[in-house]
Protein backbone atom coordinates (compact mmCIF):
# COMPACT_ATOMS: atom_id res chain seq x y z
CA UNK A 1 0.00 0.00 0.00
CA UNK A 2 1.00 3.65 -0.64
CA UNK A 3 2.67 5.30 2.27
CA UNK A 4 0.31 8.05 3.69
CA UNK A 5 3.43 9.84 4.54
CA UNK A 6 3.98 10.48 0.37
CA UNK A 7 0.41 11.97 0.22
CA UNK A 8 -0.30 15.92 0.09
CA UNK A 9 -3.81 15.78 -0.46
CA UNK A 10 -4.89 16.83 3.13
CA UNK A 11 -6.14 20.48 2.17
CA UNK A 12 -7.91 18.65 -0.68
CA UNK A 13 -9.77 16.46 1.68
CA UNK A 14 -13.06 17.29 3.59
CA UNK A 15 -12.17 16.35 7.10
CA UNK A 16 -15.01 14.58 9.10
CA UNK A 17 -14.21 14.62 12.92
CA UNK A 18 -15.81 11.63 14.93
CA UNK A 19 -15.46 14.02 17.57
CA UNK A 20 -17.92 16.97 16.99
CA UNK A 21 -20.56 13.90 16.40
CA UNK A 22 -22.66 11.50 19.03
CA UNK A 23 -24.34 8.85 18.12
CA UNK A 24 -26.87 7.77 21.47
CA UNK A 25 -30.16 7.73 21.25
CA UNK A 26 -31.36 11.12 20.19
CA UNK A 27 -28.56 12.29 18.34
CA UNK A 28 -27.91 13.97 14.97
CA UNK A 29 -25.17 12.41 12.85
CA UNK A 30 -24.24 15.43 10.90
CA UNK A 31 -21.21 16.21 10.06
CA UNK A 32 -21.94 17.59 6.42
CA UNK A 33 -21.87 15.76 3.05
CA UNK A 34 -24.85 13.42 2.41
CA UNK A 35 -26.33 10.12 3.38
CA UNK A 36 -23.38 8.05 2.10
CA UNK A 37 -20.61 9.90 3.98
CA UNK A 38 -22.90 9.47 7.32
CA UNK A 39 -23.54 5.65 6.47
CA UNK A 40 -19.66 5.13 6.30
CA UNK A 41 -19.04 7.25 9.12
CA UNK A 42 -21.99 5.34 11.30
CA UNK A 43 -20.23 2.01 10.11
CA UNK A 44 -17.38 3.26 11.68
CA UNK A 45 -18.50 4.35 14.94
CA UNK A 46 -20.43 1.00 15.10
CA UNK A 47 -17.89 -1.37 14.00
CA UNK A 48 -17.25 -3.19 17.04
CA UNK A 49 -20.87 -4.17 17.17
CA UNK A 50 -20.94 -5.55 13.65
CA UNK A 51 -17.66 -7.48 13.80
CA UNK A 52 -18.46 -8.98 17.14
CA UNK A 53 -21.84 -9.73 15.51
CA UNK A 54 -19.94 -11.66 12.88
CA UNK A 55 -17.21 -13.49 14.78
CA UNK A 56 -20.15 -14.89 17.30
CA UNK A 57 -22.29 -15.94 14.08
CA UNK A 58 -21.54 -19.29 12.31
CA UNK A 59 -23.66 -17.57 9.86
CA UNK A 60 -21.16 -15.17 8.59
CA UNK A 61 -19.66 -18.59 6.86
CA UNK A 62 -15.59 -17.25 7.64
CA UNK A 63 -12.86 -19.84 7.40
CA UNK A 64 -10.18 -20.16 10.48
CA UNK A 65 -7.47 -17.68 8.52
CA UNK A 66 -10.84 -14.77 7.78
CA UNK A 67 -11.92 -15.33 11.05
CA UNK A 68 -8.18 -14.78 12.47
CA UNK A 69 -7.66 -11.53 10.40
CA UNK A 70 -11.06 -10.27 11.46
CA UNK A 71 -10.07 -10.86 15.44
CA UNK A 72 -7.52 -8.94 15.01
CA UNK A 73 -9.14 -5.74 12.99
CA UNK A 74 -11.99 -6.12 16.61
CA UNK A 75 -9.32 -6.13 18.99
CA UNK A 76 -6.95 -2.89 17.72
CA UNK A 77 -10.41 -1.05 17.00
CA UNK A 78 -9.55 1.09 20.60
CA UNK A 79 -5.95 1.57 19.20
CA UNK A 80 -7.27 2.52 15.66
CA UNK A 81 -9.94 5.13 16.92
CA UNK A 82 -7.77 7.31 19.21
CA UNK A 83 -7.22 9.86 16.68
CA UNK A 84 -9.95 10.86 13.76
CA UNK A 85 -9.52 8.83 11.03
CA UNK A 86 -11.94 9.20 8.14
CA UNK A 87 -11.07 11.44 5.93
CA UNK A 88 -13.22 11.94 2.41
CA UNK A 89 -11.74 13.37 -1.28
CA UNK A 90 -12.58 12.86 -4.60
CA UNK A 91 -10.59 11.01 -7.60
CA UNK A 92 -12.58 13.09 -10.05
CA UNK A 93 -10.92 16.34 -8.30
CA UNK A 94 -7.72 14.69 -7.67
CA UNK A 95 -7.13 12.72 -10.38
CA UNK A 96 -4.60 9.44 -9.16
CA UNK A 97 -5.71 9.74 -5.75
CA UNK A 98 -7.57 6.66 -5.47
CA UNK A 99 -5.55 5.07 -8.18
CA UNK A 100 -3.47 1.55 -6.87
CA UNK A 101 -2.29 -1.02 -8.95
CA UNK A 102 -3.84 0.56 -12.26
CA UNK A 103 -7.51 0.64 -10.58
CA UNK A 104 -9.46 3.43 -8.86
CA UNK A 105 -10.28 2.57 -5.52
CA UNK A 106 -13.35 3.55 -3.50
CA UNK A 107 -10.82 3.70 -0.43
CA UNK A 108 -6.86 3.93 0.75
CA UNK A 109 -5.21 3.60 3.67
CA UNK A 110 -1.77 3.36 5.09
CA UNK A 111 -0.44 0.35 6.54
CA UNK A 112 -0.17 0.80 10.24
CA UNK A 113 -3.10 0.96 12.52
CA UNK A 114 -4.41 4.42 13.39
CA UNK A 115 -3.28 5.37 9.88
CA UNK A 116 -5.92 7.70 8.35
CA UNK A 117 -8.63 6.05 5.84
CA UNK A 118 -9.18 8.12 2.56
CA UNK A 119 -12.85 7.62 1.61
CA UNK A 120 -13.55 8.15 -2.34
CA UNK A 121 -17.15 9.71 -2.04
CA UNK A 122 -17.31 9.43 -6.02
CA UNK A 123 -17.92 6.02 -5.60
CA UNK A 124 -20.31 6.12 -2.81
CA UNK A 125 -23.49 7.05 -5.00
CA UNK A 126 -25.09 4.44 -7.80
CA UNK A 127 -27.32 5.88 -9.99
CA UNK A 128 -30.64 4.12 -10.01
CA UNK A 129 -33.48 4.11 -12.61
CA UNK A 130 -35.77 6.73 -11.34
CA UNK A 131 -31.95 9.31 -11.76
CA UNK A 132 -31.19 9.36 -8.67
CA UNK A 133 -28.43 8.24 -7.02
CA UNK A 134 -28.84 5.45 -4.31
CA UNK A 135 -26.22 6.26 -1.41
CA UNK A 136 -24.06 3.20 0.01
CA UNK A 137 -25.75 1.28 2.42
CA UNK A 138 -24.13 0.83 6.62
CA UNK A 139 -23.59 -2.89 5.49
CA UNK A 140 -21.53 -1.96 2.23
CA UNK A 141 -19.63 0.96 3.98
CA UNK A 142 -19.20 -1.37 6.70
CA UNK A 143 -17.41 -3.55 3.98
CA UNK A 144 -15.27 -1.03 2.62
CA UNK A 145 -13.96 -0.12 6.30
CA UNK A 146 -13.24 -3.83 6.93
CA UNK A 147 -11.09 -4.29 3.76
CA UNK A 148 -8.58 -0.82 5.02
CA UNK A 149 -8.54 -1.84 8.80
CA UNK A 150 -7.29 -5.04 7.34
CA UNK A 151 -3.96 -3.28 5.67
CA UNK A 152 -3.06 -2.02 9.03
CA UNK A 153 -2.24 -5.83 10.10
CA UNK A 154 -0.34 -7.15 7.40
CA UNK A 155 0.18 -7.65 3.84
CA UNK A 156 -2.79 -9.46 2.79
CA UNK A 157 -4.29 -9.32 -0.80
CA UNK A 158 -7.24 -6.65 -1.85
CA UNK A 159 -8.96 -10.16 -2.87
CA UNK A 160 -8.71 -12.00 0.48
CA UNK A 161 -9.49 -8.49 2.61
CA UNK A 162 -12.38 -7.83 0.25
CA UNK A 163 -14.06 -11.65 0.55
CA UNK A 164 -13.79 -10.38 4.62
CA UNK A 165 -15.64 -7.62 4.12
CA UNK A 166 -18.65 -9.12 2.10
CA UNK A 167 -19.25 -11.94 4.13
CA UNK A 168 -19.13 -9.58 6.92
CA UNK A 169 -21.77 -7.30 4.64
CA UNK A 170 -23.91 -10.39 3.71
CA UNK A 171 -24.53 -11.31 7.22
CA UNK A 172 -25.56 -7.74 8.29
CA UNK A 173 -27.56 -7.38 5.40
CA UNK A 174 -29.57 -10.47 7.16
CA UNK A 175 -30.17 -8.21 9.92
CA UNK A 176 -30.87 -4.74 8.38
CA UNK A 177 -34.30 -3.67 6.98
CA UNK A 178 -34.31 -0.56 5.31
CA UNK A 179 -38.16 0.81 4.22
CA UNK A 180 -38.02 3.80 2.12
CA UNK A 181 -40.95 6.18 2.14
CA UNK A 182 -41.53 5.32 -1.42
CA UNK A 183 -40.05 2.15 -2.05
CA UNK A 184 -39.57 1.97 -5.92
CA UNK A 185 -38.36 5.38 -6.18
CA UNK A 186 -35.77 7.50 -4.64
CA UNK A 187 -36.90 8.75 -1.40
CA UNK A 188 -35.57 11.37 1.02
CA UNK A 189 -37.06 9.64 3.71
CA UNK A 190 -36.37 6.17 4.78
CA UNK A 191 -35.99 3.82 8.18
CA UNK A 192 -33.30 1.56 9.19
CA UNK A 193 -33.46 -1.23 11.37
CA UNK A 194 -30.28 -3.58 12.41
CA UNK A 195 -31.33 -6.62 14.50
CA UNK A 196 -28.54 -8.48 16.33
CA UNK A 197 -30.53 -10.66 18.20
CA UNK A 198 -33.21 -11.08 20.47
CA UNK A 199 -32.23 -12.66 23.83
CA UNK A 200 -29.61 -9.85 24.77
CA UNK A 201 -29.44 -6.55 22.42
CA UNK A 202 -31.45 -3.92 21.41
CA UNK A 203 -31.81 -2.66 18.02
CA UNK A 204 -30.00 0.06 16.16
CA UNK A 205 -33.19 2.46 14.71
CA UNK A 206 -32.61 5.24 12.49
CA UNK A 207 -34.40 7.54 10.67
CA UNK A 208 -33.03 9.02 7.24
CA UNK A 209 -34.26 12.54 6.35
CA UNK A 210 -33.06 14.22 3.79
CA UNK A 211 -28.93 14.04 4.28
CA UNK A 212 -29.01 13.98 8.09
CA UNK A 213 -29.41 10.36 9.85
CA UNK A 214 -31.27 10.16 13.56
CA UNK A 215 -30.37 7.30 15.57
CA UNK A 216 -33.11 6.39 18.07
CA UNK A 217 -32.18 3.34 19.71
CA UNK A 218 -31.77 4.50 22.76
CA UNK A 219 -35.53 6.00 22.84
CA UNK A 220 -36.41 2.19 21.40
CA UNK A 221 -34.92 0.47 24.28
CA UNK A 222 -36.44 3.07 26.39
CA UNK A 223 -39.84 2.58 25.36
CA UNK A 224 -40.42 -1.30 24.92
CA UNK A 225 -41.54 -3.21 27.97
CA UNK A 226 -42.85 -6.42 29.07
CA UNK A 227 -45.92 -7.28 30.72
CA UNK A 228 -46.17 -7.43 34.64
CA UNK A 229 -49.77 -6.50 35.92
CA UNK A 230 -51.89 -4.84 33.19
CA UNK A 231 -55.89 -4.28 33.62
CA UNK A 232 -57.89 -5.20 30.02
CA UNK A 233 -60.06 -2.18 28.97
CA UNK A 234 -62.20 -3.86 25.68
CA UNK A 235 -62.95 -0.78 23.81
CA UNK A 236 -60.81 0.13 21.21
CA UNK A 237 -58.94 2.93 21.08
CA UNK A 238 -58.74 2.96 24.61
CA UNK A 239 -54.97 1.01 25.32
CA UNK A 240 -54.64 -1.78 28.39
CA UNK A 241 -53.82 0.05 31.72
CA UNK A 242 -50.69 -1.38 32.47
CA UNK A 243 -50.09 -1.00 35.91
CA UNK A 244 -46.82 -2.95 36.13
CA UNK A 245 -44.06 -3.19 33.27
CA UNK A 246 -40.40 -4.27 33.25
CA UNK A 247 -37.67 -4.06 30.82
CA UNK A 248 -37.04 -6.81 28.55
CA UNK A 249 -33.49 -8.32 28.37
CA UNK A 250 -33.74 -7.68 24.51
CA UNK A 251 -35.94 -6.92 21.65
CA UNK A 252 -36.71 -7.37 17.88
CA UNK A 253 -38.64 -4.29 15.89
CA UNK A 254 -39.45 -6.15 12.66
CA UNK A 255 -41.67 -5.74 9.61
CA UNK A 256 -41.90 -2.27 9.87
CA UNK A 257 -43.90 -0.45 7.12
CA UNK A 258 -45.13 3.21 6.54
CA UNK A 259 -48.37 3.68 7.94
CA UNK A 260 -49.13 7.17 7.60
CA UNK A 261 -48.29 10.56 5.97
CA UNK A 262 -50.17 14.01 6.38
CA UNK A 263 -49.08 16.55 4.11
CA UNK A 264 -49.61 20.03 6.54
CA UNK A 265 -48.09 22.43 4.01
CA UNK A 266 -44.94 23.80 5.60
CA UNK A 267 -44.47 19.90 7.03
CA UNK A 268 -44.88 16.66 7.05
CA UNK A 269 -46.45 14.13 9.95
CA UNK A 270 -45.29 10.82 9.41
CA UNK A 271 -46.01 7.30 11.38
CA UNK A 272 -44.00 4.00 11.13
CA UNK A 273 -45.24 0.77 12.85
CA UNK A 274 -43.67 -2.26 13.44
CA UNK A 275 -43.83 -5.71 15.19
CA UNK A 276 -41.96 -5.82 18.97
CA UNK A 277 -40.69 -9.49 20.13
CA UNK A 278 -39.86 -8.68 23.45
CA UNK A 279 -37.28 -11.51 25.46
CA UNK A 280 -39.49 -11.33 28.97
CA UNK A 281 -37.69 -12.44 31.99
CA UNK A 282 -40.07 -13.60 34.50
CA UNK A 283 -39.81 -16.32 37.47
CA UNK A 284 -36.80 -18.27 37.45
CA UNK A 285 -35.38 -15.85 35.25
CA UNK A 286 -36.67 -17.73 32.22
CA UNK A 287 -37.26 -15.68 29.06
CA UNK A 288 -40.67 -15.61 27.27
CA UNK A 289 -40.58 -14.78 23.86
CA UNK A 290 -43.52 -11.77 23.74
CA UNK A 291 -44.94 -11.18 20.14
CA UNK A 292 -47.99 -9.41 21.17
CA UNK A 293 -47.06 -5.82 20.63
CA UNK A 294 -46.49 -3.27 17.84
CA UNK A 295 -44.49 0.12 17.85
CA UNK A 296 -45.29 3.13 16.47
CA UNK A 297 -42.88 5.76 15.48
CA UNK A 298 -44.29 9.14 14.72
CA UNK A 299 -42.51 12.55 13.75
CA UNK A 300 -42.83 15.48 11.52
CA UNK A 301 -40.62 16.76 8.80
CA UNK A 302 -40.40 20.14 8.38
CA UNK A 303 -40.09 21.50 4.58
CA UNK A 304 -37.19 24.23 4.60
CA UNK A 305 -36.78 25.73 0.96
CA UNK A 306 -35.77 22.26 -1.07
CA UNK A 307 -34.54 20.96 1.73
CA UNK A 308 -36.56 18.09 4.60
CA UNK A 309 -35.42 18.78 8.09
CA UNK A 310 -36.34 16.09 11.00
CA UNK A 311 -37.83 17.72 13.72
CA UNK A 312 -36.58 16.17 16.64
CA UNK A 313 -38.42 16.85 19.21
CA UNK A 314 -41.35 15.50 17.73
CA UNK A 315 -40.46 12.40 17.97
CA UNK A 316 -42.44 10.07 19.65
CA UNK A 317 -42.61 5.75 19.80
CA UNK A 318 -45.29 4.12 22.14
CA UNK A 319 -45.56 0.42 22.11
CA UNK A 320 -49.14 -1.21 22.01
CA UNK A 321 -51.25 -4.09 21.18
CA UNK A 322 -54.56 -4.22 19.58
CA UNK A 323 -55.76 -7.73 21.10
CA UNK A 324 -58.68 -9.62 19.11
CA UNK A 325 -60.71 -9.59 21.69
CA UNK A 326 -61.32 -5.95 21.70
CA UNK A 327 -64.96 -5.72 20.16
CA UNK A 328 -66.04 -2.37 20.70
CA UNK A 329 -64.88 0.83 18.98
CA UNK A 330 -65.72 4.28 19.70
CA UNK A 331 -66.43 6.28 16.84
CA UNK A 332 -63.83 8.64 15.38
Amino acid sequence: MIKLSTLFVSSLLTFASLNTWALGGGDFVNNGGGLAEKNVLYAYAKMENYIQTCLQSDACKLTPSQKAILQQIYIGLPLEKKSPQILFGSERATPGLFMIDGNVRVAKTGSAVGSPIYINSDLLYTKCQSGGYDPVTIPEAVAILIHEFGHHYGKYTHEELDLIGVRVSLMLQQNFISTPLIPWARSEISATVFNPDLLTSFPQVLLNVGNDVFDISRMYAEAVHCEVFTLPIPILPIPDLELITKMPAGSLFHNIHWEKIKDKGPYYNVQITGNVSNNCKYKQNVGIRNNNFQMTISFRINKIGNELKLDKSSIKLDQFKDPWWKILKLPN
